[in-house]
């Protein structure tokens, strides 16, 4: 009654007792018994296993424990109760009451003494390792051996707690939220921000301290504008979280459960029911008609089949082990028993989890561009500043007053208001696209969409409905389409209920069905259906068609049902007929269906026997069906009045179903196309689905069709899946790691790609894309979680005016960007060339300030509102490494800058000559600077139309309005008296004011005409 089940470990030993299993007697007679005998330190046993462990003092050996354990036994009388002799210790979903493959097991001896299970039985190398194996390719008993399990009891709530305490809760890591302070912060972290809070440093260290508030004020105002528009996105996202927090049903003790599913440990027992949301991996130990959506973690929409038996693959891919269930998984119909062997972190979905964390996001485009041109503008402010310093030292001028105007230099060289006009652009399209359900997760991500060049889609839920729907029936009359609820058969809507074939196709096949119906008592004759989608997807279109289900199931109660099994691939169920006998109805593989068969039904209603043409015609027919991406049914009856068919089956028809493509997809790939941009779909199905759905969106353009299975590339180089990525329209077989190695092969072919998805296989593709793009009703909290921009409603139309908008902003900010240099270079050029022309410095410290902060700020925000070109999406997207400005943009800025400078310093030389140096000479220059540069801004709205032409664009209210505002405050220094103390601008006579407009317009004028000759060739 005593045997060692482990002893190679000094101190330690573990035996098992005969009847100690469900015996809490024996329990407490050994334990009281055992936990005061000499040398022995600790004494646990189990009425589950059947086993006590005991620790003891390491100078003893395990003969001297073992002989205290039978001398203890040796006083033990009491017969102990049977295994389930308790109506609560009944074993759940127990299949067979002679016990399972692990109960067998221990009853078979072998010629060493010990049981099979004993041999198998063995712990973990340490009390923290997390348990490791090719579960899938175990069996039963193995795997309850390895996690020292029971397969029909599960752990006991003692060892449970013991292994909650070792591995930890079964949780994903859950992405810390930015707090607060970080998201302010990171408002700061961008060069120009730097180089400006340097400037207002500098202007502290020498006096100018309002200067330094001026300069500040703009920094955080901007910063101010970002932490907003990021927050409120922020909390729109983590808006659209799940917040229920799931629970598992699951054996302990011999008992059934429900407990959170965060408490799983390695070894529970979990019960698995229709809709449950698997919460763990597992390995099957028993499976009723089991099948499982596992489109989240695959990307595969067929539901599998789920089978207990052991596979011989080892590197068998996640959709082809029938005999596991993963985390995150749906329980469409069966019930099952699974033994959880992962949790948490360790899961599929936590392997997942962790591949994001090692995933790294790209900087995106403007991002690049614009700090870029920041080092450029680190280097051209420095130079500038010390070429002025030392010009101005040399000529005699102080140090103090050089050190303050090359501080001011410096601040002019940066465009202050170029930070708040990206962020503001940024701000209002989220908001416009928020309007339109695009939900963006990051300002710059609203500009991203407008450099995309390639899109990959993930085709299950995101391309395609993820939901069965029967497309066509054939009958005897031929093939019937299914649209719309409607029937057509060439090109003709008929009635299914008058048709004898077609109404008896679809009640044989309402018959041989498990959907269970629920009536809605919100609507009249509506039904909630719950079961397998295949199975739903029939019952949906018996119900469109006019069949009373429930009655008609009424009238005919099921007698006997025979599931589909590996060697017999279709159902059948046999029927009471309200009229007397019986009705046998079968669907399934219209391969073996069809063989069964003698009859068949012509479309009049008449049965008639079944030839060797009817059957090639069915089967090309089928194929047909298969080639088009359906899946396919055969369904056939017969009615009969002894105990089964005597003459064969009678052939009803097929049942094609299929994932369907969304509504609008097909034109919208169509749009992408015209907009220059390559569209790539990417799923877990086989090639001939992904061929199928391919040429029905036309992904290839009306070229040929190459379509790669992921067999072809797992051990290709990153040289060859680069030069494959480009030419391939549509991946087959995906798994997650082999997604996110497409996306990046296309990236490293500087490609700026979008990647859509709904799955958590999605979730590390969608991060290392240049932007994710994630659906926000049907999608996965991780997929919205790593995601770039979230579609509200998975609507994929709305992606048009996305990219529309991105491209938008893309172009205005540039417009915004131009005007900003443009102007800020003009202020330089005036100062640099007075200084080294030795006529003074035309411009105070607070003057440069003024036109930097107050008039510069509002035309550059009003140019990045200018509205869209009508032809924005009939352009193609700018090349991913492009700079936002060309050489020739240089140039062109280059002379602009130069006329103004020109026009400002004939200003000053008239007011030198009516003046002399002083104040009066330097406002002349100033009014005249700040005017040439707000008429700039008009001139800024195009490169290529003047306003002179007749093709100008299209008026710019904003631009109107920031204008209108902008000349008044420039009007309130002539007029203001404390205004002009503070910028040091003594009064004017209306003879200054025209030179002032005559100077300002003329270099407005000068550089409308060059854009004009610039359109027919002649550079300025």
């Amino acid at each position: 009654m005593l045997k060692v089940v482990h002893d190679k470990v000094a101190g330690r030993i573990r035996l098992h007792v005969q009847g100690l299993r469900d015996s809490r007697t024996l329990k407490d007679y050994l334990e009281a018994g055992l936990r005061h005998r000499r040398g022995i330190t600790h004494v646990s046993a189990s009425t589950i296993t059947g086993n006590v462990l005991l620790s003891f003092n390491s100078k003893q050996d395990h003969a001297t424990i073992i002989d205290t354990v039978y001398q203890l036994l040796d006083g033990w009388t009491e017969t102990p109760p049977s295994a389930c002799s308790k109506e609560s210790k009944t074993p759940p979903f127990e299949r067979n009451p002679g016990g399972g493959p692990v109960q067998q097991a221990m009853r078979d001896r072998t010629p060493s003494g010990k049981t099979v299970a004993h041999q198998l039985l063995r712990r973990f190398k340490t009390e923290s390792e997390y348990p490791s194996e090719p579960w899938h390719t175990k069996s039963v008993e193995e795997v309850a051996a390895v996690l020292d399990t029971h397969v029909t009891y599960g752990l006991s709530e003692e060892e449970a707690g013991r292994r909650l305490q070792t591995y930890g809760p079964n949780q994903l890591p859950e992405p810390s939220p930015r707090s607060k302070w970080t998201l302010f912060a990171s408002q700061f972290l961008s060069l120009p921000v730097a180089l400006l809070g340097t400037a207002a440093g500098l202007s502290v260290v020498t006096g100018g301290l309002f200067e330094a508030v001026a300069i500040m004020g703009v920094v955080v105002a901007n910063a101010i504008i970002g932490y907003v528009t990021e927050s409120e996105s922020e909390r729109t996202i983590q808006s659209l979280q799940k917040v229920v927090r799931p629970h598992a049903s699951l054996v302990r003790a011999g008992r059934l459960r429900t407990i959170p599913a965060h408490e799983l440990v390695p070894g529970d027992l979990i019960a698995l029911s229709p809709g449950d949301f698997i919460p763990a991996d597992a390995r099957l130990v028993a499976s009723d008609q089991l099948t499982v959506d596992e489109s989240a973690l695959t990307g595969e929409s067929i539901p599998v089949a789920k089978t207990v038996d052991a596979l011989l693959s080892a590197n068998a891919p996640l959709s082809d082990r029938t005999n596991m269930v993963y985390m995150g998984t749906l329980v469409l119909s069966g019930r099952g028993l699974a033994i959880v062997v992962a949790t948490g972190r360790h899961s599929e979905m936590g392997s997942i989890h962790i591949l994001l964390q090692e995933t790294t996001a790209p900087e995106t485009p403007i991002e690049r561009q614009l700090r870029q041109m920041g080092d450029h503008l680190v280097l051209f402010g420095l130079s500038i500043c010390g070429f002025v310093f030392v010009v101005g030292l040399v000529r005699g001028y102080g140090l103090l007053m050089m050190l303050r105007t090359a501080v001011s230099l410096a601040a002019a060289a940066i465009p202050e208001g170029l930070p708040a006009a990206a962020t503001t652009t940024f701000a209002l399209a989220i908001r416009g696209m928020k309007e339109h359900g695009v939900l963006i997760r990051h300002l710059h991500a609203a500009e991203t969409l407008g450099a995309v060049q390639v899109i990959c889609f993930d085709k299950t839920g995101t391309i395609t409905q993820n939901w069965m729907t029967v497309m066509a029936l054939d009958c005897g009359r031929g093939r019937v389409d299914v649209r719309d609820g409607r029937f057509i058969w060439r090109d003709q809507e008929i009635e299914a209920a008058k048709d004898e074939c077609l109404w008896r196709l679809l009640q044989v096949a309402a018959l041989c069905n498990e959907t269970e119906i629920e009536n809605d008592s919100k609507k009249e004759r509506s039904y909630k259906l719950r079961g397998s989608p295949t199975e739903r997807a029939i019952m949906e279109t018996a119900l469109e068609a006019g069949l009373d289900i429930v009655a008609f199931r009424r009238s005919h109660p099921v007698l006997h049902t025979r599931h589909r099994a590996e060697n017999r691939l279709f159902m059948s169920t046999t029927h009471q007929r309200p009229e007397g006998g019986r009705l046998l109805a079968v669907k399934g593989n219209p391969v073996e269906v069809l063989e069964q068969c003698a009859w068949r039904l012509e479309a009049g209603g008449t049965i008639v026997a079944i030839s060797e043409e009817d059957r090639l015609q069915i089967q090309m027919e089928n194929e047909r069906m298969a080639g088009n991406a359906l899946r396919v049914l055969g369904v056939a009856y017969a009615t009969f009045d002894g105990d089964q068919p005597e003459d064969g089956l009678t052939w009803l028809g097929l049942i094609g179903m299929a994932d369907p493509i969304r509504e609008g997809v097909k034109e919208l790939i169509a749009v992408f196309h015209q907009a220059g941009i390559d569209t790539i779909m990417i799923t877990g199905d086989q090639s001939p689905t992904a061929q199928a759905v391919a040429q029905q969106l036309n992904l290839s353009r009306g070229k040929p069709l190459v379509i790669l299975d992921s067999s072809e590339f797992w051990s290709l180089s990153p040289e060859m899946m680069e030069a494959l990525a480009t030419k391939a329209h549509a991946y087959s077989r995906v798994s997650p790691a082999l997604k996110l190695q497409i996306v990046q092969a296309l990236q490293l072919g500087n490609r700026v790609v979008a990647m859509t998805g709904d799955g958590i296989n999605d979730g590390p593709a969608l991060k290392a894309a240049d932007i994710g793009i994630a659906m926000g009703r049907s999608g996965t909290d991780l997929a919205r979680e790593v995601a770039d921009v979230v579609l509200e409603n998975d609507d994929l139309e709305t992606l048009v005016t996305a990219l529309a908008d991105g491209r938008t902003i893309h172009t205005n900010i540039k417009k915004s960007v131009h005007y900003f240099l443009s102007t800020n270079f003009s202020e330089i050029m005036v100062m640099a060339s007075a200084m080294a022309m030795g006529i003074g410095a035309p411009l105070n410290t607070m003057q440069l300030l003024w036109i930097n902060t107050v008039s510069d700020i509002f035309p550059g925000l009003a140019l990045a509102l200018e509205p869209a070109e009508p032809d924005i999406l009939k352009q193609p997207p700018r090349e991913a490494q492009a700079p936002l400005f060309s050489k020739e943009d240089y140039r062109r800025m280059t002379w602009e800058s130069a006329t103004i400078s020109a026009a400002a310093m004939g200003a000053y030389a008239y007011g030198i000559r009516r003046y002399g140096m002083g104040p009066a000479a330097g406002s002349l220059a100033f009014q005249s600077l700040t005017l040439g540069q707000l008429l700039h801004a008009f001139s800024c709205r195009s490169e290529h139309h003047s306003l002179f032409k007749e093709d100008a664009r299209p008026p710019n209210p904003h631009l109107n309005w920031a204008m209108a505002g902008t000349l008044l405050l420039q009007a309130c220094t002539f007029f203001v008296p404390s205004l002009r103390r503070l910028l040091g601008i003594p009064a004017l006579n209306w003879l200054d004011a025209a030179v002032i407009g005559g100077t300002a317009l003329a270099s407005f004028l000068v550089n409308e005409s060059t854009k004009t000759t610039k359109a027919s060739g002649i550079q300025p």
